[in-house]
């Protein structure tokens, strides 16, 4: 493992777990370029594009990145493959270190100093399903896990404080909104500041091997594969024995 240190080469972020996807390169001694495109399902399309811009503004090239980092997760299983893909891609070539960042404590560093109390951050994961987890000064308060959002309403009433949220998952489904008690943050922090995925990226631990995606339940076509193998005439015991060679 590498640890993070000051450095005068400036690191690579990448975010890739939502809609948005984000792109941001600097040090420890500031914010050099940023950018957000909202491109549901084309990533793949505006990351690399992103990333030339960002290199070009300052006239570096790959090999002068100090380290590479992206959101590992959880969120979207094709943007988390292709920010991740991505990622090693520019990495293994001149060995530069990677590191993995989790997408809720981001959210949750980014929001603490305006609140007091626990801070639930919760994210879509599918129809009437989230990702939560719960911080409380900057510390978490268990695991990050996908829940049905009764189950996820059902333990924000169990705690004993007052709980603010935020995130997709809060705006998606507005039974959690209603939560009494509760108190929901500005939308404007459901997606971290550049200068926030910045800092996260600055502060990770780094290392040459490429950290894992983040996936925490099963993606909607391993859900639905006896019905796409259906579809392009294979059998669906034999399309289940290779879902392994995609994780």
């Amino acid at each position: 493992m590498i640890s993070s240190a000051i450095s005068n080469n400036p690191y690579l972020a990448l975010n890739c777990a939502e809609e948005r996807i984000q792109i941001v390169l600097g040090s420890d001694q500031g914010l050099m370029f940023s950018e957000e495109i909202l491109c549901p399902g084309q990533s793949i399309r505006h990351l690399p594009t992103a990333i030339e811009r960002a290199l070009r503004v300052h006239g570096l090239a790959v090999k002068d990145l100090a380290g590479i980092a992206c959101v590992r997760g959880p969120g979207s299983f094709t943007g988390l493959r292709i920010a991740h893909a991505t990622m090693y891609g520019l990495a293994r070539p001149f060995s530069i270190p990677m590191a993995g960042l989790e997408y809720p404590a981001i959210l949750a560093a980014q929001a603490t100093p305006f609140v007091h109390g626990e801070i639930w951050v919760l994210t879509y994961a599918r129809k009437a399903q989230v990702y939560i987890q719960g911080f409380a000064g900057g510390l978490p308060l268990g695991q990050i896990r996908p829940l049905p959002v009764s189950e996820a309403q059902a333990q924000l009433r169990a705690r004993s404080s007052n709980p603010c949220l935020l995130g997709s998952g809060v705006r998606k489904n507005p039974e959690l909104q209603e939560l009494p008690g509760s108190t929901i943050l500005p939308a404007s922090l459901d997606t971290p500041m550049p200068a926030t995925l910045l800092h996260a990226a600055c502060a990770a631990s780094f290392s040459t091997h490429a950290p894992a995606p983040l996936y925490l339940r099963k993606s909607d076509a391993e859900d639905n594969l006896e019905a796409i193998a259906q579809t392009r005439g294979i059998p669906a015991a034999e399309a289940r024995q290779h879902i392994h060679d995609f994780e």
